[in-house]
């Protein structure tokens, strides 16, 4: 056996491979794509207005919860230092500071969380 022939016969080999691959991948990607119209009408699924505003308002407030949490771990290293830290008053305007933080760091994009949620509760809402 030479080097040409397992050239050709592994190129065979990847392109049964990938044949067989694109098929099973578009058998799935029909089946799932089934899943996102209503069976009487043929029209995508949809929620109504309200719903989405919902859901988006929940995964918005579920990713700002989670950034208080992370920014509290953060911040709970950093030691308070006088004139203006080390009292009980400190504690409490950083808690507030922090919930901005996060509520705004959601708001503004956040870090991806708020859409995996959006897309995960749309779909569990549509049966999909």
């Amino acid at each position: 056996m030479n080097i040409t022939t397992s050239a050709l016969d592994i190129n065979s080999a990847m392109q049964n491979i990938a044949s067989n691959n694109i098929a099973a991948k578009t058998a799935k990607a029909s089946v799932q794509f089934k899943q996102y119209l209503n069976p009487e009408t043929n029209k995508p699924l949809e929620l109504s207005t309200s719903d989405k505003q919902k859901i988006e308002k929940t995964a918005t407030e579920f990713e700002a919860m989670f950034l208080t949490n992370m920014l509290e771990q953060m911040y709970k290293g950093i030691e308070l230092e006088k004139p203006f830290g080390a009292g009980n008053n400190e504690n409490i305007y950083r808690s507030m500071l922090i919930g901005k933080y996060a509520e705004s760091m959601s708001q503004g994009g956040g870090i991806g969380i708020a859409s995996q949620l959006k897309d995960s509760i749309t779909k569990m809402q549509l049966g999909i």
